[in-house]
């Protein structure tokens, strides 16, 4: 299995650390964001791993230049999370990380385990929280998804998308098929359900340990909070 992180963020909310590099070289527990992902992804063997990357792209190599196995892919615009995930090319599943996430490795492990046994074509890491208009929110029966709507203003539940997924290359067929959504960006939520539409085996994994999208201040601030990253 292969791994994909997503790391072309500006991170305006969390200015002033990113003035002078991208959003996931901003440390928490010692060592910036995208390597706690890239350590807890080769842990579980996934050693070949492409880092999409944007804003900073040129500071964020040079960080990364002591890792071996890595490859960059360059996204010259924001256009998007599937956008971003359909400028890599996996003849095999692989696992896609948002690169601002800050969790416990168990929660990518129970992900791909959950795709392993059940011949899913995605598995959608999910978590609930107090506030699930502000991400995409998952509507499930079991271990099924039904549904998966972006920031809705009446939430069906608190089941959210936690920017962690396992795909099969089927993936890119969807994301080809992909409209710009209003916000102007192609969306991989909008390329899931085109998967769930066409009746495609799409599951999720409830993490039951620690997630934290570090988005804003308060968030890193909590991130900082946790006592064990293990």
């Amino acid at each position: 299995m292969k791994g994909l992180i997503l790391a072309a963020g500006k991170g305006s909310r969390l200015r002033p650390l990113t003035e002078n590099k991208p959003k996931v070289l901003v440390k928490v527990k010692g060592r910036p964001l995208i390597e706690h992902i890239i350590k807890d992804l080769r842990s579980l063997g996934i050693k070949d791993i492409s880092i999409v990357k944007g804003y900073m792209g040129d500071v964020l190599e040079d960080r990364l230049k002591k890792y071996r196995g890595l490859e960059f892919i360059e996204q010259d615009q924001q256009l998007g999370t599937a956008h971003a995930i359909g400028l890599s090319s996996f003849e095999s599943p692989f696992v896609a990380v948002n690169g601002d996430v800050f969790m416990h490795r168990k929660n990518i492990e129970a992900s791909v385990s959950e795709f392993k046994k059940d011949g899913a074509d995605v598995v959608v890491g999910s978590f609930r929280v107090e506030n699930p208009s502000e991400f995409g929110v998952l509507e499930t029966e079991g271990k099924n998804v039904k549904n998966l709507v972006e920031k809705p203003e009446s939430p069906k539940s608190n089941l959210i998308n936690t920017g962690v997924y396992v795909f099969s290359s089927e993936i890119y067929r969807y994301i080809e098929k992909t409209e710009l959504s209003s916000r102007g960006e192609y969306e991989i939520t909008d390329s899931i359900r085109l998967m769930l539409e066409d009746g495609k085996n799409i599951k999720h994994t409830e993490f039951e340990e620690y997630w934290i999208d570090v988005g804003r201040h308060s968030d890193l601030e909590r991130a900082r909070e946790i006592e064990c990253v293990e």
